[in-house]
């Protein structure tokens, strides 16, 4: 089962990359990803329906964003897909004059106003260090039948490779899981972002969500242009004067 890395054909695969991208992270769960993409009620019909909204949103993203690049990894004996990456390749300072974004995907009431808070909190620490160009890896998954046979670092490779070539510094935000594949690549630890949206008056709603997520944690990590990362020696561009 030869594994080919693909860009993604947005008129075609989106269907398709949502629901690998579901089956991924509901094995093993992982409560953030009802902030990004959630089931609103219980049973097989409202998963497809949450299948179906995220793919119709993820293509939105991909259309009205200059930035996005999507891959996918495929097996070129069936034409399953094995994974994907959503990859932003920023050639300008993305947080200088950043888009409005409508948190679509909750109803409009107190669980919106929770992701909206939680979305914020999420890119608060790579808003403060990735200030210019640079590349960041969104969305990265594997199928659960095709883990350990090296789909995250084909990604890697190719987003290094990516980098280098366009002289950008290269961010994530790593999950638990994520974190040993990004430090064994030379990815750096920045800051450690616990995320626990705040509000002076939640409502039930709020509530509902705040339980079914808890506090979820995320590393920011970043890559320098080239790679090569000394202790006290290379210079990392935010601290620049």
């Amino acid at each position: 089962m030869p594994l080919e890395l693909q860009e993604l054909n947005p008129e075609t695969d989106f269907p398709d990359i949502a629901r690998c991208l579901f089956e991924s992270y509901e094995d093993p769960p992982q409560k953030f990803f009802h902030v990004f993409f959630p089931i609103h009620g219980t049973g097989e019909k409202t998963r497809e329906e949450a299948i179906d909204e995220a793919a119709t949103r993820l293509k939105l993203w991909h259309t009205h964003d200059p930035s996005s690049y999507w891959q996918k990894a495929v097996d070129t004996d069936t034409g399953k897909i094995a994974g994907g990456a959503l990859w932003n390749i920023h050639k300008e300072n993305p947080f200088a004059n950043p888009p409005l974004s409508e948190v679509t995907w909750f109803p409009d009431d107190g669980s919106r106003r929770f992701v909206e808070k939680a979305l914020v909190n999420h890119s608060a620490p790579r808003a403060k260090v990735a200030q210019g160009p640079h590349l960041y890896l969104f969305i990265i998954f594997t199928h659960p039948d095709y883990r350990r046979r090296g789909v995250g670092q084909q990604f890697m490779d190719w987003g290094m490779k990516k980098a280098d070539e366009l002289g950008y510094d290269f961010f994530l935000d790593s999950t638990p899981y994520g974190r040993p594949l990004y430090e064994a690549n030379g990815f750096v630890y920045i800051e450690e972002n616990v995320n626990v949206p705040q509000t002076g008056s939640p409502d039930e709603k709020w509530k509902e969500v705040a339980e079914k997520v808890g506090p979820f944690t995320f590393w920011l990590m970043w890559r320098p242009v080239g790679g090569n990362y000394e202790e006290g020696k290379t210079v990392k561009p935010w601290e620049q004067k």
